[in-house]
């Protein structure tokens, strides 16, 4: 209880957002258990319920981790266009999901293709909103953490831009399958692709390097007192972790699935 009482003394309106989402991916799974509708050979409650539980981590982790940020004036406005653009995209998900439509990459009704552009816009105006408040962070003069963890902060939040941006790429291909069309075979609950390439799985493990580096980082700190190995160990563990997400995209754009 003290951890969830300090995410919402840090940031309230992420905690709520995250509280929200993560209470409603929860009345998803009760449904789902009842749901008869299927989207792509899938029960079409199963993506929204990911996206929730996806942005339930995505607030909770900026709330932690923007209470660092020294200008709060910025971290405010920012979580205020974080709770706006994170409800609709969710809301248009699990509308589309009780309507047995797709909400991405749809162009076979009017509906469903301006709410997917709408979505993009105001993902992209959230993405670029991100790389500004980490650009800020990155030239912060001082912080009230220690070196090591204020570093894998700053590449939790930079690694996640930049594949936030990525999920751009799957808009530009119109589809997340390389080599063969979506709704054919895949992992349990994930549903990526075991036939094909998926742009999916790189985008997963680099969104959540928010979480992984910075938990990284806060391990190191508690249990290396020297600062400088702490750092070195961080770089080695970013440059591994980095490499690991390129390797996927390279399967991926190659119509390699990630697991075959």
């Amino acid at each position: 209880m003290t951890f969830i009482k300090d995410i919402f003394r840090k940031n309230v309106i992420l905690a709520y957002l995250g509280l929200v989402f993560f209470i409603i991916a929860g009345l998803l799974t009760l449904y789902a258990l009842f749901n008869p509708v299927e989207v792509l050979g899938v029960n079409s409650m199963i993506k929204p319920i990911k996206f929730c539980l996806s942005t339930f981590l995505y607030a909770w982790t900026m709330a932690l981790l923007l209470h660092y940020v020294n200008n709060q004036k910025r971290v405010k406005w920012y979580s205020f266009l974080a709770f706006v653009v994170m409800f609709f995209e969710n809301i248009v998900i699990i509308i589309q999901a009780f309507r047995g439509k797709l909400s991405h990459f749809n162009q076979s009704e009017l509906v469903g293709g301006i709410l997917y552009a709408l979505m993009g816009v105001m993902i992209v105006w959230l993405t670029t909103a991100t790389l500004v408040i980490t650009l800020r962070f990155l030239s912060q003069k001082t912080y009230t953490i220690s070196r090591p963890l204020a570093l894998s902060i700053k590449i939790g939040l930079v690694m996640f831009v930049i594949f936030s941006f990525f999920g751009g790429y799957m808009s530009a291909v119109n589809s997340h399958n390389i080599g063969g069309e979506m709704g054919q075979a895949g992992l349990p609950l994930l549903n990526w692709s075991t036939l094909f390439g998926d742009l999916r799985v790189g985008h997963f493990f680099g969104i959540h390097s928010l979480q992984v580096m910075p938990l990284l980082g806060y391990f190191l700190s508690n249990n290396i007192k020297d600062d400088s190995k702490a750092i070195g160990l961080i770089w080695l563990g970013s440059l591994v972790y980095f490499s690991f997400i390129c390797f996927t995209i390279y399967q991926a754009t190659h119509a390699i699935p990630f697991i075959i």
